[in-house]
């Protein structure tokens, strides 16, 4: 065994210990944020003028609407008949000690027919890339792994949209995704031509949903934002002290997390909306009339309580039929699978590549490249890995 675990042993007390005092001194100092959320309720012009003053420095709080910021809003009467569709993504990166350059991505996908009876509708699309256009940058560096994630993000929202383009003419429908709607590609890469193609096409998948009429909503779980403490803490801050150091700072409220200070929410509830304060939300998205909102929802059962953030865009967040739906959706899915929605892990599960699944495609490209004439082989580096791995599954 590598991993020498008896070493660990005053290290992970440490760690246990660790983790206790900080739950302690978070719910020491819980009540306070509370006390300030329902202060605020439903916000003022005062805060509104705050907000205005706060977003000139690229702040990322969460913007309120018309709902108290306090509030929880009751589980929807689910429909009787509506479609519920998910699509995700994973992908193979390039490996240089390989026996080829390439890479993967595959998009699972399932359609659920609620009311109808029937067994969902599955399928996973393969893509490989292999072009030199595909391989390499203009520079003639290796195309990075935002690249990559880029695209599987592409091809889960593509899926999506075709899907619904079929269904939502049929009944109700909502479109889901396993991860927020806003895409933070601009933070990940200084590529801008890279950036913009991206949200171009991610965009253009957003209005063909946004014309099918069906819904659309991306579920976060375990969320770890502080969008809505980020509010609290304007809000108790004087007009003279908004400026950009203070507003990264959270003061007494550090380490609260929105999850944390919505555990009042019973199952089946949904805190108010608020929009992304996120500059890529009003710099990209609000001009295309996709402004992404967002709800957090708790998705559990009573001793069970599972907190969900949910991104919605405009278009959805101000219909009240399609917003209702993607809340009664989401809760009745998470019944099925104690609280992440169930269609999503189906999704995830079509999606996923395998450690074998791997092993065999890698066959048949080097069976491909046999057929041309090639001798594939892969590094030192990685024959000396399988070697090392092959000796340890046989001494166990």
């Amino acid at each position: 065994m590598s991993l020498e675990l008896n070493k660990l042993t005053h290290a992970v007390d440490d760690l246990g210990k660790n983790a206790a005092e900080r739950l302690a001194d978070l719910d020491e100092r819980l009540p306070a944020a509370l006390a300030t959320l329902k202060a605020v309720g439903r916000a003022d012009d005062e805060l509104h003028r705050k907000i205005s003053m706060a977003l000139k420095h690229r702040w990322t709080g969460a913007i309120p609407t018309d709902e108290a910021v306090n509030s929880a809003q009751p589980p929807p009467v689910h429909p009787a008949r509506a479609n519920i569709i998910a699509a995700d993504g994973s992908q193979i990166y390039p490996d240089r000690h390989g026996v080829a350059l390439y890479y993967l991505v595959n998009t699972g996908s399932i359609v659920f027919r609620h009311g109808l009876g029937e067994a969902p509708r599955t399928a996973s699309t393969p893509q490989v890339y292999f072009e030199d256009a595909d391989l390499y940058e203009e520079d003639g560096g290796q195309v990075p792994s935002v690249m990559i994630d880029a695209k599987r993000d592409l091809s889960e929202l593509g899926e999506l949209a075709r899907l619904a383009r079929a269904e939502a003419p049929v009944a109700p429908t909502l479109a889901l995704l396993d991860n927020g709607l806003l895409l933070y590609i601009a933070l990940q890469t200084q590529n801008q031509r890279l950036v913009d193609d991206v949200l171009r096409d991610y965009l253009s998948h957003l209005d063909a949903l946004k014309a099918s009429g069906a819904a659309v909503a991306g579920v976060v779980d375990r969320p770890r934002a502080a969008s809505l403490v980020r509010l609290l803490r304007l809000s108790l801050l004087k007009p003279e002290e908004i400026n950009e150091t203070e507003l990264r700072r959270l003061g007494s409220f550090e380490h609260i997390t929105d999850a944390l200070l919505l555990s009042f929410l019973r199952p089946g509830e949904r805190s108010a909306l608020f929009v992304n304060a996120s500059p890529a939300n009003q710099d990209r998205y609000q001009p295309c009339g996709h402004t992404i909102y967002f709800f957090y929802l708790n998705a559990g059962r009573p001793g069970k309580e599972a907190l969900l953030r949910v991104e919605v865009p405009e278009w959805v967040a101000k219909d009240p039929a399609k917003l209702n739906l993607a809340h009664a959706a989401i809760v009745e899915q998470c019944r099925v699978s104690s609280g992440f929605p169930y269609v999503l892990m189906r999704a995830h599960e079509l999606a996923v590549v395998t450690a074998s699944e791997r092993r065999d495609f890698d066959q048949m490209v080097a069976g491909a490249l046999i057929r041309q004439g090639l001798k594939p082989s892969i590094s030192q580096k990685a024959q000396g890995k399988a070697w090392t791995g092959a000796a340890r599954r046989r001494y166990r």
